[in-house]
C-alpha cells in the first residue's frame, strides 16, 4: 500500500501567531467572547474555531488534533489527557445502560478491565472474543450492540485484527467499528481500511520520549464534536483534558514520528529473525511463523511495516 501520511504532516504547520517556526501555546485556562451570539452559539455546539474553556479545547490542542487527522486520514481529531481518557470517553458516548460490546479478548490491560468491571455499574455488556475469527465475532453480535472494538496490533500478544473484514462487518449491522491504532501508527492505517474511529496512546510511539501522557480520538467532525459538546459531550464532561504545553511537545515530536517508525520496525525485524534463528520462540507478526503474517503484510504500509 501507498500512503502519504508523511507527506501531509509535513505540510501540515501551523506558524506561531507572531512568526514563530513554532505555533504558540495556548497557556489559558478560559477565553474571552468579542460578541455574545458567539458564546451562545459556543454553548449550542457550534464549536468549531471557539474555545470556551481549556477542558473543552484549546489551540494548542487543536493543532496536534490537526496532525494526528492528517496522520490517519479522518476528518478530524480530539485530544485527552490519557489513552485512556480517550477509550472511556468514546464508549461511553457510544453507549448506555444496557447497551453491549463485542472486544477483541487480547486488548491492553487497562482497556479489559474498564470494559470487564467498570462499565458494569452503568448495566453495559462486553463479549470478549477472538477477533481473529470474523465469524465468531458476527456471532457475538446482539440488538443492543453498540461497537466492535479491537486494536490494530494487540497490546501486549500482538495479535493482528483483519480490520477490512471487521469493517464489512460492522457496517453490515450498522455498528462502528472503534480501533485502537496504538501500536502501529503510519505502519496501518485502519481509518483507510474502514474503521469508522482510530484511538491513540499518544504515550507510546507517537511522542516516542516516555515523557508525556496523552491520547486521542480521530473521526468525523460529527463524532470528535459531540465528545466536546458541553451538555452531553464525554469527553468534555469527563474532564480529561490534555495540558497545552504537552500538546505542543506532543506535535514537535510528530516530526520524526515516520524515522523513528522505520527504524522501529527495521530493529524488531532483525531481533525477532536472529532469536527465531537462535531456536527461541517468537512471537512476532513480521515473521512467517506468527499466525497474523499474511494480515499483517496485506494490510500494512510497507514503507513503516
Amino acid at each position: 500500500m501507498k500512503h502519504n501520511a508523511t507527506d501531509k504532516i509535513q505540510e501540515l504547520h501551523n506558524f506561531g501567531e507572531f512568526g514563530g517556526v513554532n505555533p504558540s501555546i495556548s497557556d489559558s485556562s478560559t477565553y474571552t467572547f468579542l460578541s455574545a451570539k458567539t458564546m451562545f452559539d459556543t454553548f449550542e455546539g457550534n464549536t468549531e474555531g471557539c474555545y470556551l474553556y481549556s477542558r473543552h479545547s484549546s489551540p494548542s490542542n487543536l493543532y496536534l488534533g490537526e496532525a494526528l487527522a492528517a496522520l490517519e486520514g479522518t476528518e478530524t481529531a480530539n485530544v485527552a489527557a490519557s489513552g485512556m481518557g480517550a477509550i472511556t470517553a468514546v464508549i461511553l458516548q457510544l453507549c448506555n445502560s444496557a447497551d453491549h460490546i463485542v472486544s477483541s479478548r487480547t486488548i491492553y490491560g487497562g482497556t479489559y478491565a474498564f470494559m470487564k468491571n467498570f462499565l458494569r455499574k452503568f448495566n453495559i455488556s462486553t463479549s470478549f472474543v477472538d477477533i481473529t475469527k470474523t465469524e465468531l465475532v458476527e456471532k457475538a453480535i446482539t440488538p443492543n450492540t453498540k461497537m466492535i472494538f479491537c486494536e490494530s496490533i494487540s497490546n501486549p500478544l500482538l495479535e493482528v485484527a483483519d480490520i477490512k473484514a471487521l469493517s464489512k462487518l460492522a457496517k453490515k449491522y450498522n455498528i462502528p467499528l472503534v480501533v485502537d491504532n496504538t501500536f502501529s501508527p503510519l505502519s496501518i492505517a485502519p481509518g483507510k481500511l474502514g474503521a469508522e474511529i482510530v484511538i491513540h496512546s499518544l504515550t507510546k510511539f507517537i511522542n516516542g520520549t516516555s515523557d508525556s501522557v496523552a491520547g486521542a480520538v480521530c473521526g468525523t467532525k460529527e463524532f470528535c464534536l459531540s465528545l466536546k459538546d458541553v451538555h452531553d459531550g464525554a469527553g468534555m464532561l469527563l474532564g480529561s483534558t490534555l495540558d497545552s504545553l504537552r500538546a505542543s511537545f506532543i506535535l514537535k515530536n510528530m516530526r520524526t514520528l515516520h524515522i523513528r517508525m522505520k527504524k522501529h520496525s527495521e530493529n524488531a525485524l532483525y531481533l525477532a529473525q536472529k532469536f527465531e534463528k537462535d531456536g527461541l520462540r517468537v512471537v512476532y507478526p513480521g515473521l512467517k511463523s506468527h499466525s497474523g503474517y499474511h494480515t499483517m503484510k496485506k494490510q500494512m504500509i510497507t514503507e513503516y511495516g
